[in-house]
């Protein structure tokens, strides 16, 4: 039997990648999707194919999975939604934009048995995982420092939401700082204070222009003694070649290494001049993962307590940058300490 899948929301970036790919899969039906936005349902339909539905329509088909993609602020219900009716989740990231949001997510899903996977396909790299069994298995003595940087160009020239401090949450620092802080987690570090720089940019970057933050330094203290740094800008020009760059340079006792996750790539000029991917499409990994998810009930190689911890670091990263001082992450995740 194939695995039924909904879209629920596709207002993210990602959510046209999802559905394309998941729509060539000979062993998974596509339900169909919502979308609350008329023209963007128009335009989703136009390029997928796939059929525009009402939640209770699609939830009434059973899914065995949804993937929320709607805007940041607006995933909870969605997530309750597919709980309620016994399907697995996969979230887009950040989970929410609240850690209130956050925490009834979970207990939704808990209550109905269902996992919740976060979309952190950073997690499906090989480099990444190279870099994982070193660090753990101290080949590089002891980390330092950890350097990383999340740059892309403004995405709000495609989804004009994302400069909405409602609808988004904040800017680039919302946007970007998840990626790098979840690889710390995934490495297995954990931070216990955060400050951070948060600045909107110039005009010529952001295409809705407003005082929503684009570029950003986050720096972190963690527990095991080393510190970390998060450029999470949107930084990159119109027109640049390619969408962005995610890398992370680690400093250790006994040597020097650099990640760069989207490496793997071809110079190409085909009326404009691109970098062309290649190797491993990390997003069709991470729906691969989440598909046998929905076959057997197994946890997702990243969770709800993955998603979590990534917000924190966000919202704290925001407390930080407004108040002008660094603020802990206290073990109890008190929301109150991060500027809610």
């Amino acid at each position: 039997m194939n695995t039924r899948i909904a879209l629920l929301g596709v207002a993210h970036v990602h959510a046209r990648s999802y559905a394309e790919l998941l729509s060539k899969r000979s062993d998974v039906e596509v339900l169909g999707f919502t979308e609350d936005d008329p023209q963007m349902a128009a335009e989703f339909a136009h390029h997928t194919g796939l059929r525009h539905a009402t939640a209770a329509e699609l939830l009434a088909l059973k899914p065995h999975g949804v993937i929320v993609c709607t805007v940041n602020a607006q995933r909870l219900q969605p997530v309750e939604w597919a709980a309620s009716t016994g399907a697995h989740v996969l979230c887009e990231k950040p989970i929410a934009t609240t850690e209130a949001d956050a925490q009834t997510m979970r207990r939704a899903c808990e209550a109905a048995g269902v996992q919740f996977v976060t979309a952190f396909p950073a997690r499906f790299s090989p480099a990444v995982a190279s870099l994982a069994q070193q660090l753990r298995s101290g080949q590089l003595g002891s980390v330092l420092a950890y350097s990383g940087i999340n740059h892309s160009v403004s995405p709000d020239r495609e989804q004009p939401w994302f400069s909405d401090a409602v609808q988004a949450g904040g800017g680039a620092g919302m946007d970007h700082i998840v990626h790098l802080a979840d690889l710390l987690r995934y490495f297995g570090e954990r931070p216990t204070d955060v400050y951070a720089v948060l600045r909107p940019v110039p005009e010529w970057v952001v295409a809705q222009h407003s005082e929503i933050d684009a570029a950003g330094l986050v720096t972190l203290r963690l527990a095991s003694g080393a510190s970390a740094t998060i450029d999470c800008s949107w930084s990159r020009p119109q027109g640049y070649p390619r969408w962005g760059q995610l890398r992370l340079d680690v400093t250790a006792t006994q040597g020097l290494l650099s990640l760069d996750v989207f490496a793997d790539h071809l110079h190409v000029t085909r009326g404009a001049y691109q970098w062309q991917g290649y190797g491993e499409d990390l997003n069709a990994r991470m729906l691969g993962d989440f598909i046998q998810v929905c076959r057997t009930g197994r946890a997702g190689r990243s969770n709800w307590a993955d998603g979590y911890a990534a917000l924190r670091v966000v919202r704290a990263a925001y407390a930080s940058s407004q108040r002008g001082e660094a603020v802990g992450l206290d073990a109890g995740g008190n929301e109150d300490d991060l500027g809610s």
